[in-house]
């Protein structure tokens, strides 16, 4: 049989015979794990947890029987073996090693792990047995792993750095178990390290005040007490100041700030710094005085919080520095985790980047990555893409969080370049470099395809296709590219492709049939694109889907709005336009908004009702000075100008013409582009405007070629309402 290793303890891992296997899909992984974790379970049972939430009876049957085929074609057809028909279970002589099981005989299998999570971000999604087995396991197996600590710490010849680890691992998994403090603080204790006790017994007296409003149970404490009174009597000789002592304590504090100063990237706040030197008030505030005093750091307030930093980097630099690499990725994994817990008790977003840096810095690249994906994901969400798929309709309401911190995503974006720079000649496909550097090149595809910067975008998309071949992913960002440049054939041509790849019972089914509508819309071939939008929005609505993707049926609406508008169906149009903001008058999505307001905006615009009209087009140029993306950015601005010039604000008027250029530039939709240079012709043109501002317009025209453009237009119907297009 074939040498299987099964890592259980974090992240789980498989190899055969030394060489990593990856599953085909998670619910085969979470059989394999959940088999060789119990060594055996009935049929009935397996497919009740793997596929009973979700498919009956005779589709449940049919998966299982997939995954076993799955797993014995992996692992050897005799890997699992059957009792009967109806119970499976492990071969007892397969060659099988489980770090889960080996631990128990060998102590040593825990040194250097990052997390003891059994199955660490591993799930099934729609398995709520399988999830409740997960978190059984989890408890169990931290009770074991204390039970085996303990007993190493009774021994005569413990293995103390060993024991700290685990402890210190314990405790990070759950910070309110006060027996994994006692275990670090006797461990402590009989290294004669009574100062490194007491620093136990206060982080947890901090955590309890500061997260349950607790205090310390009476055994940690007497234990406390035990080893100050031991610590005393060995610090302060008979005879000696207590004066001198103080000033020990004192000097330890303040070394303690400076370490942790050092740490923080940029600087460090006042609660945060508090929160992890876990330093009582009063010391706290004695240690911080004196280095403020010493000039060592600095004291600024901004916003009404505190914060505190070196005055030279290069001295920060050195302190950081003068730790060991150990104690540094140690205190980074801290952090780490400690921002990790604030993330998920405050869903406070912008703490994601620092859970990344402190996770990269600790050499965790695989949670750093995790949280930069989780970060960009949602930055891009808000800023770049229109209609996300939104769970339970959570979606990020500290927006404005996001949109102000250019300069902090401008930041990343460079490193990731500068990554995909380095590796994309070298990387080793087998190696996991390579999962980083598809990571990092998709977020670079989403952002530059929304900015736009096309060329960039597709030099992206070459080397994405090169490690990955034709994935959706990469058809989405294809779709979207042809989309805003007006290529309609080619989108018709994706399209088609992406409703072929995608199952028939799936919401993909929606996005792409709303992405083939679009393109018959683009083409001037209304009444498909009218029956690609209305299954793609009856498909957003069903019962299945609507929890998470019924805000898409929006966009599905106004895009059927449109085609109305072009074929002068106002009252249809106007139904549209009104239903697609209905469904999303409730979510929290400023992308997806920016255009139904715009296209409801061209729709009372067309109908002459312009006081309406200039409500909804000024909300879409409102959203778009927030975004990134460039989609339709031009007619927003094209269609303010026109409004401003209707009213006699010429100047005004022209400000957004000039910003209607501009973006039309950047564009390359031929649509906006004429739009923009008609409306120039038309008021420059015009005696009404000022001679002033008619010659600004002229020095700041974009030099588009009117006739070329329109040529690239294919649908009749908008090349018919631009000939008709006018101001006043």
């Amino acid at each position: 049989m074939e040498k299987v290793e099964v890592f259980l303890l974090g992240p789980p891992r498989v190899y055969i015979n030394k060489k990593r296997y990856l599953f085909p899909y998670g619910r085969a992984e979470g059989m394999f794990y959940y088999l060789v974790t119990k060594g055996y379970e009935n049929k009935q049972i397996l497919e009740d947890i793997f596929w009973g939430d979700k498919y009956d009876e005779e589709k449940a049957n049919r998966n299982y029987r997939n995954a076993l085929y799955h797993i014995r074609k992996a692992f050897g057809k005799d890997f699992l073996i059957t009792d009967g028909r109806q119970q499976l279970k492990i071969n007892p002589e397969a060659d099988l090693w489980i770090d889960l099981e080996e631990m128990k005989g060998n102590l040593e299998i825990l040194s250097g792990k990052e997390n003891f999570w059994y199955l660490d971000h591993f799930e099934v999604k729609e398995s709520s047995q399988f999830e409740s087995f997960i978190r059984q396991k989890r408890v169990e197996t931290a009770e074991k792993i204390y039970s085996l600590a303990e007993e190493e710490l009774a021994g005569e010849k413990c293995r103390l750095d060993l024991c700290e680890e685990i402890c210190k691992n314990l405790i990070s998994m759950d910070e309110f178990c006060e027996k994994y403090y006692q275990l670090l603080m006797r461990l402590y204790e009989k290294e004669g390290q009574e100062n490194r006790a007491e620093m136990v017994y206060r982080e947890l007296k901090y955590i309890l005040e500061q997260e349950l409003d607790e205090v310390p149970g009476e055994e940690i404490t007497r234990l406390w007490q035990k080893i100050s009174s031991a610590k005393e009597r060995k610090s302060v000789p008979e005879g000696e100041k207590p004066r001198l002592y103080k000033q020990e304590i004192q000097s330890e504090i303040c070394e303690t700030l400076l370490k942790w100063i050092s740490m923080f990237c940029d600087r460090a706040e006042y609660r945060k710094l508090k929160y992890f030197s876990n330093i009582e008030e009063d010391l706290f505030v004695e240690g911080i005085e004196s280095l403020v005093r010493r000039g060592i750091i600095q004291e600024e307030e901004e916003s009404g919080r505190i914060y505190y930093s070196f005055p030279l980097e290069e001295e920060r630099k050195r302190v950081y520095e003068s730790l060991s690499l150990t104690k540094r990725k140690s205190l980074h994994r801290l952090m780490a985790k400690r921002f990790e817990k604030q993330f998920f008790l405050g869903k406070n977003e912008d703490i994601l980047p620092k859970i990344s840096y402190h996770y990269f810095k600790s050499q965790d690249r695989e949670k750093s990555d995790f949280y930069l994906k989780e970060y960009l994901s949602r930055y891009l969400t808000i800023a770049h893409q229109y209609f996300p798929v939104l769970h339970n309709y959570d979606v990020m309401y500290n927006t404005e969080t996001y949109l102000n911190n250019k300069k902090q995503i401008a930041f990343i974006y460079e490193q990731m370049e500068k990554y995909v720079e380095a590796y994309k000649e070298s990387v080793n496909p087998e190696s996991f470099e390579k999962d980083r550097l598809e990571l990092y090149l998709t977020m670079l595809v989403q952002s530059y395809v929304k900015i736009p910067d096309y060329e960039r975008s597709w030099e992206y998309i070459r080397l994405l296709e090169e490690l990955q071949g034709i994935t959706e992913e990469i058809l989405k960002q294809k779709a979207f590219i042809c989309m805003d440049t007006y290529q309609a054939d080619e989108l018709l041509c994706l399209s088609r492709e992406g409703v072929n790849r995608a199952a028939d019972t799936s919401a993909e089914q929606g996005f792409w049939k709303r992405l083939l509508g679009i393109g018959y819309i683009l083409k001037g071939e209304m009444e498909k694109g009218r029956q690609e939008l209305l299954q793609a929005a009856e498909i957003f609505l069903s019962k299945e889907w609507a929890e998470e993707w019924g805000a898409n049926a929006a966009v599905a609406y106004s895009w059927l709005g449109e085609i109305d508008r072009l074929t002068k169906d106002y009252d249809s149009a106007m139904e549209y336009y009104r239903k697609s903001l209905d469904i999303n008058a409730n979510v929290h999505n400023i992308s997806g908004k920016t255009l139904l307001y715009l296209h409801m905006g061209k729709g009372l615009f067309d109908t002459g009702n312009d006081k309406m009209a200039e409500r909804y087009i000024k909300a879409a140029v409102q959203s778009f000075e927030h975004l990134h993306v460039m989609f339709k950015r031009s007619s927003a601005y094209s269609y303010e100008a026109v409004l401003l010039f209707r009213k006699g604000d010429f100047e005004g008027g022209a400000v957004y013409l000039e910003k209607a250029g501009q973006s039309a530039v950047y564009s390359r939709d031929p649509f906006e582009r004429c739009l923009y240079i008609r409306i120039n012709s038309l008021i420059t043109k015009s005696s009404a405007c000022p001679c002033r501002c008619r010659k600004r317009l002229e020095e700041n025209r974009q030099a588009f070629s009117e006739k070329e453009e329109q040529a690239k237009i294919p649908s009749l119907w908008e090349r018919k309402y631009l000939d008709q297009f006018c101001i006043f």
